[in-house]
């Protein structure tokens, strides 16, 4: 199942961040975390495997310098650990401590992108496009 709520991803580039799968629906921003953290680890290793260079892409898109192993495990490690993912996370927790009531199913209907789309966006997710969301994500808390 996609994890998708629209009052914690109220955007595409937020989605593209964000969503995960899981087996069921979060109900505490650590487990999020958590998820999000095997989602980097996932694209890291996916972009390994179709020959694309993973440290080259977060460097280009992050204007930081690797220098660390070349497992997908210590690439995947060192992205989450970046300013800009840590941000981010901590947007996304600051939106789930504003949350009293999370809703799965009903969280497609409140606004934000539709459920189809979040489908759309979660199975067109690379590396790639995680680290140009990720350059172009604005803390808006």
């Amino acid at each position: 199942m996609i994890y998708y709520n629209s009052e914690l991803m109220p955007d595409s580039n937020s989605a593209t961040l964000f969503m995960v799968t899981n087996s069921k629906p979060f109900t505490r921003f650590e487990d999020h975390e958590a998820g999000i953290y095997i989602q980097l680890h996932t694209l890291v290793e996916l972009s390994i495997a179709s020959g694309e260079n993973p440290i080259g892409l977060i460097e280009d898109y992050l204007g930081i310098t690797y220098t660390d192993g070349r497992s997908a495990e210590e690439i995947a490690h060192f992205l989450a650990y970046t300013d800009r993912v840590q941000n981010a996370l901590w947007s996304l927790e600051i939106r789930w401590k504003k949350k009293t009531d999370i809703k799965t199913e009903n969280s497609y209907l409140q606004g934000g992108i539709s459920k189809e789309k979040a489908i759309e966006l979660y199975t067109q997710t690379t590396l790639r496009v995680y680290l140009e969301a990720l350059s172009n994500y604005t803390n808006d808390e």
